[in-house]
Parts: structure tokens; C-alpha cells; sequence
């Protein structure tokens, strides 16, 4: 066999094991990114309904709400129509804080099932 065949048979193994380890890595990589998706997912959505069943008990939500001399207040549908009342400053960090967990899972989790999505469709 001459020397331009071999080399190139060679070049063409070479190319095969590339191909074939970029394959793997992206095959492992995409499966702990889906993984990583739905857990990110699954506590974005509980913590959603978490923050809708805790705003519904409260009145409101802190984010809409006011500190005015000290005195805390949520805003909200409280008995019924749409007000301020006072809270006191636990319940009114836990709410604000609640609602900023909001602010972070959510984009995190759109942005995850998308590079998920993205990944899984590059592999095959």
C-alpha cells in the first residue's frame, strides 16, 4: 500500500474519532442539560404556585406594596377589592423576596429549556 494511502487512511480514523467524541460529548452533555432543565422547570412552576397561593392568602404581594413611616403594607385584593394593609415587616420580606425568587427561576427556566431543546436537536 503506498504511503499517500496510508496517510490518508489515517487522516480519515483521526477524523472518525473526532466525530465520533464530539458525538459523545454532546450526547452526554445534552442528557445533564434536559436533566437540569425539568428540575429547574419543576421548581420554577412550584414556586410560582407557591407565590400565587401565598399572595392569595396574604392579600397582595409585596412588590406592589409600600413601607410608609415604618408600617408595612401589601397591595393586593384584600376582602375583595383592591387596597393596601398592613403587614409586618417578616411577612412583607417574605413576600418581596418570594416575588424575586420569580424574577430569577423563571428566566433561568426559559432560558434552559431552550439550550435543552437546542441541544437535543443537535444531536440527532
Amino acid at each position: 500500500m503506498p504511503k499517500a494511502a496510508k496517510a490518508e487512511e489515517s487522516r480519515d480514523l483521526a477524523q472518525a474519532i473526532r466525530e465520533d467524541s464530539r458525538r459523545r460529548m454532546f450526547t452526554t452533555g445534552s442528557g445533564f442539560l434536559s436533566k437540569l432543565a425539568a428540575v429547574v422547570a419543576a421548581i420554577g412552576l412550584l414556586d410560582f404556585i407557591s407565590f400565587l397561593v401565598g399572595a392569595s392568602y396574604l392579600g397582595g404581594d409585596a412588590v406592589n406594596g409600600k413601607i410608609d413611616g415604618g408600617r408595612y403594607y401589601l397591595y393586593g385584593p384584600y376582602h375583595g377589592g383592591k387596597a393596601f394593609h398592613e403587614v409586618s415587616q417578616a411577612v412583607f420580606d417574605y413576600s418581596r423576596w418570594h416575588a424575586y425568587s420569580l424574577m430569577i427561576t423563571w428566566p433561568l427556566m426559559i432560558v434552559l429549556c431552550f439550550a435543552a431543546e437546542r441541544a437535543v436537536r443537535r444531536v440527532h
